[in-house]
């Protein structure tokens, strides 16, 4: 049974209690709206570790469009569901004004690597995304952190930016899980029509 902690304090306390023990602990950052992809992530971080945890934040500040914010799928129950099934032990589950007490008047800025690619359609999306992946990392402390490999640009910054501070969290990148017609399984998927998918599965090869 997964159990939900919101709470930035009680989730420091029940990591670090778990690292003075020398369990490894194994770290899932999500922003909900789990499927297949998700599960790969969870089902090795189990496998490598003693305990796991996966978080759930949609992240506003890597938003550029707030509609967009708006319209991001919100399933908890079956993202919980889904976790339980998984063997995850815990759920970091924390409220925006935890997370950025400051209201993002610090934050990580972003390099040339950032300006390319999808970071050039989204100025200063993965500032917001290495800002809140810090966070999540310090509070948590992981051995290991899962991150998919279908976002490479994202990837790549993160691993980027723990060097650039000295975290001492491994980084693992798991292989791109595809749906029935060979799209890269995402949480926006279920926001495409037909047409929208027909072309982004042409870009795809």
């Amino acid at each position: 049974m997964t159990t939900i902690i919101q709470s930035i304090e009680e989730c420091k306390l029940l990591c670090r209690s778990f690292l003075t023990i020398n369990k490894k602990i194994g770290f899932v950052p999500t922003m909900g709206a789990l499927h297949q992809g998700h599960e790969t992530l969870f089902k090795r971080s189990v496998s490598e570790n003693d305990v796991t945890i996966a978080s759930i934040f949609v992240n506003p500040t890597q938003f550029n469009d707030p509609k967009d914010l708006e319209n991001y799928p919100k399933t908890f129950y079956k993202d919980l569901e889904i976790l339980n099934n998984n063997s995850v032990e815990y759920l970091f589950y924390p409220e925006y004004q935890d997370l950025y007490p400051d209201g993002y008047t610090f934050r990580v800025s972003k390099n040339k690597f950032s300006k390319i690619l999808c970071g050039s359609f989204r100025p200063n999306h993965f500032d917001g995304v290495l800002t809140v992946v810090l966070k999540l990392l310090n509070v948590i402390l992981p051995h290991r952190a899962y991150f998919g490999e279908k976002n490479y640009q994202q990837l790549k910054l993160i691993e980027q930016m723990c060097k650039a501070f000295f975290l001492d969290v491994e980084r693992i990148a798991c292989p791109t899980i595809r749906d029935y017609d060979g799209l890269a399984l995402s949480s926006r998927n279920i926001l495409l029509t037909m047409d929208e998918r027909k072309q982004f599965i042409f870009q795809n090869y």
